[in-house]
């Protein structure tokens, strides 16, 4: 992988979950409602396990680095 390619791939892993997450205004919602939460407490949910499986590929690229 090309060194350009690679640093445009870890800024998008790192920039893709903190606009999700500043996004607020977006998914500050009640319904759709999953097991009886609202949106807003599922959604947080789920982007924390999305958010850390972003982190894990970053390090991967970072740690093939070499």
């Amino acid at each position: 992988m090309h060194s350009k390619t690679r640093y445009v791939i870890l800024a998008l892993l790192i920039l893709i979950p903190s606009f999700v997450n500043l996004g607020v205004p977006i998914y500050n919602m009640d319904s759709p409602e999953l097991f009886g939460l609202p949106f807003f407490y599922w959604f947080q949910t789920f982007w924390l396990v999305a958010c850390t499986g972003f982190y894990f590929m970053y390090a991967k690229i970072v740690e093939n680095k070499s």
